[in-house]
């Protein structure tokens, strides 16, 4: 159930590393006016209303933040609408500048959307096009309410790239990129047909047609390893233009808005930014980031923004010559984690872990950070933990497809642990580390690992889950006692049975095994929240779906021949992810818990029992971790790390 009191506390951002990968940037129509701009991330939608200097989340209601594609709608004044393509995830559509999402309906599919494109004559013909993976073009003449397929002709079903027609309303004409050449259709998308054969099967990333198309015919393509080509006869014949380019993998075409009169266009490559004032023939290197995935200029040409991986945005206010970051309040890392030292009162050390860049450490409360991953591999590290000794042993654990890494200097320097070449998901240390030196690994194709020596050596668990994805580990907080272990797991969907999460648990430090819940879902996501006084029996908590499951009261652990009930309270609506718990240190007195979802945060103070929000000032609304510091119950302190990687700060009074 949901209570809808008025909460007075008020979350605040405390801070993050700013940045991130964005793949995608548009302007407003009325850019002039309303100085407004979006960049797509791998970790959602921004906006800035300053001409791209400061950003806000515009992510509510994205199922998927990993944005490939956004376009802003011709009449935007008007109707205020922004369409985000998303890696798997399908389209999603705004009617309010990007506040509020919700999904469009693809037939009921789902595809990964790579580009997306307006007709210029948009107000008329309400035409709109979206290129898919694998699903070839989309076309809408009805404003985004409804999308067809537009694929005759069309023999590459994975499109990279769309360009329309400056002229579409005469002539109709739209360019489709895929990796075995260049589409033209003559007729709105209806039917396409491959054009400069000569150019062979190349990879083509990025399209970009010249402003007075109709006059000169001249469109640009940026291919995957061939550098950039150029066409002035409608993309009948093309000739590469490379002259000055070191790198020849082109990801990214602006063409100015005033070509005609000063024949600019700029490149983003693999190896930075490319300036040509001659029409494309020769290029002349820039400074600014390392590599460019997306570039976009203001519809009055006077300022450029280049979109980069990890670095974020940069911003040219001077038509390419100068470049500066520009990433206030643009939190889009792919940070999943967030642990806390023992002792955050007195020392306010943190972590965070991403999947782009490892490791990073605050400590001043997470106001500024540092990376801290010399040793640690590139590849992605979903998992860290910190020793619940960690002021006296700075000891802390990381785990990834390289296995697992340890640090004991407080993450300055790490190695390798063991369980080398294997894919560790999920991690978790006893409580009582310092003394057994116990940790639980979770690795791919159902694996699962138990140290007894720090991470030394590991030992094999068997288990009856073994063909099921390990999605988290826990230990009981007593677990030196009670040798109780808590794995949750997905059971994918097969054509008798929908996918499940099951939650199993061990009271022999993994020897035997019972299932504890089988909870039907459509996520891939399950986690724990375990009071101080949990012994295996008495309360707990599990998050799946949109719903914390808690044990009924009338059930009874331990007999032989009884079987545990749970109840599911659904504590937001269907589409909400419960993604982190976390309980209170003084639980047995006070009652509370918090969850943090893709919706916020919720509070309940009953065990669970009614929940209510607690958003007031949170901005993102999609919660990766929520943290209570061991000193909660003196401090009333909340953490909540937001998707992207900016960390919020509560005090909340009772």
């Amino acid at each position: 159930m949901a209570e809808t009191q008025t909460i007075v506390s008020s979350w605040h951002l405390v801070g993050g590393r700013p940045g991130g990968t964005v793949s995608a940037l548009a302007f407003s129509p009325a850019f002039a006016q309303d100085q407004t701009v979006f960049a797509g991330t791998l970790a959602g939608v921004h906006r800035s209303e300053d001409g791209g200097q400061t950003w806000t989340s515009a992510s509510f209601g994205l199922s998927s933040p990993f944005v490939e594609a956004v376009l802003v709608s011709p009449t935007f004044p008007k109707d205020r609408m922004v369409l985000a393509g998303t890696r798997e995830g399908g389209l999603f559509r705004s009617f309010d500048a990007g506040r509020t999402w919700a999904p469009v309906d693809l037939w009921g599919t789902r595809p990964s959307i790579t580009a997306l494109a307006a007709s210029p004559a948009f107000a008329h013909d309400q035409t709109l096009f979206a290129a898919t993976e694998g699903a070839g073009v989309l076309r809408s003449t009805n404003g985004g309410k409804t999308w067809n397929p537009s694929n005759f002709g069309l023999l590459d079903l994975t499109v990279l790239a769309l360009a329309v027609s400056p002229n579409f309303a005469r002539d109709e004409t739209v360019y489709a990129a895929t990796a075995s050449g260049i589409y033209r259709s003559p007729n709105g998308g209806r039917a396409w047909r491959l054009i400069g054969e000569a150019m062979g099967e190349l990879v083509v990333q990025c399209l970009a047609l010249s402003p007075a198309f109709a006059e000169d015919r001249t469109l640009f393509a940026g291919t995957e390893e061939h550098g950039l080509l150029k066409s002035t006869d409608r993309g009948q014949t093309w000739r590469q233009v490379n002259t000055g380019l070191t790198n020849l993998c082109i990801n990214a075409i602006a063409v100015s808005p005033r070509f005609a009169e000063d024949r600019t266009v700029l490149v983003g490559t693999a190896g930075g930014l490319f300036i040509s004032r001659d029409g494309g023939e020769t290029w002349t290197p820039l400074p600014g980031p390392e590599a460019v995935l997306t570039l976009a200029y203001s519809p009055d040409g006077r300022l450029i923004l280049a979109g980069a991986p990890h670095e974020g945005v940069f911003r040219s206010p001077d038509g390419g010559q100068t470049w500066q970051a520009s990433n206030t309040h643009l939190y889009g890392r792919l940070v999943v984690g967030l642990v806390l030292s023992p002792a955050f009162a007195q020392d306010q050390t943190l972590f965070t872990v991403s999947l782009e860049d490892g490791v990073a450490r605050s400590t001043d409360g997470g106001a500024t950070w540092q990376l801290t991953s010399q040793g640690l591999p590139t590849t992605q590290l979903p998992a860290l933990v910190i020793s619940p000794a960690y002021p006296e042993d700075r000891t802390l654990f990381v785990g990834g497809s390289g296995g697992v890494f340890r640090s004991t200097d407080g993450g300055e320097t790490w190695a390798l642990a063991g369980l080398a070449d294997t894919e560790v998901r999920a991690l978790d240390l006893s409580p009582a580390f310092a003394q057994d030196r116990t940790l639980l690994a979770g690795a791919s194709e159902g694996r699962l690992f138990l140290s007894t020596d720090g991470g030394t050596t590991w030992r094999a668990l068997s288990h009856p889950f073994a063909e099921q994805e390990i999605l988290a580990v826990a230990f009981s907080p007593h677990f030196a006692e009670d040798r109780i272990i808590l794995v949750g797991t997905v059971q994918e969907a097969s054509p008798q049975k929908q996918r499940t999460i099951n939650v199993w648990r061990s009271e022999s430090a993994g020897e035997r095994w019972q299932c504890l819940v089988s909870q039907p879902c459509s996520g891939r996501w399950v986690t724990f929240g375990l009071p101080p006084s949990y012994r295996g029996g008495g309360t707990m908590f599990i998050g799946i779906d949109h719903m914390v499951l808690r044990p009924m009261a009338a059930a009874h652990l331990g007999y032989k021949g009884t079987r545990q009930l749970w109840t599911a309270e659904k504590i937001a609506k269907a589409t909400t992810a419960v993604v982190s718990l976390a309980v209170s240190p003084a639980f047995d007195q006070d009652q509370t818990v918090y969850a943090g979802t893709s919706e916020g945060v919720f509070k309940s103070t009953n065990g669970g029992l009614a929940w209510r929000p607690l958003n007031e000032g949170l901005e993102n609304r999609s919660v990766v971790k929520i943290v209570l510091p061991p000193q909660y119950p003196q401090t009333r302190e909340v953490l909540a790390l937001t998707l992207g990687g900016a960390l919020w700060h509560l005090i909340d009074r009772p």
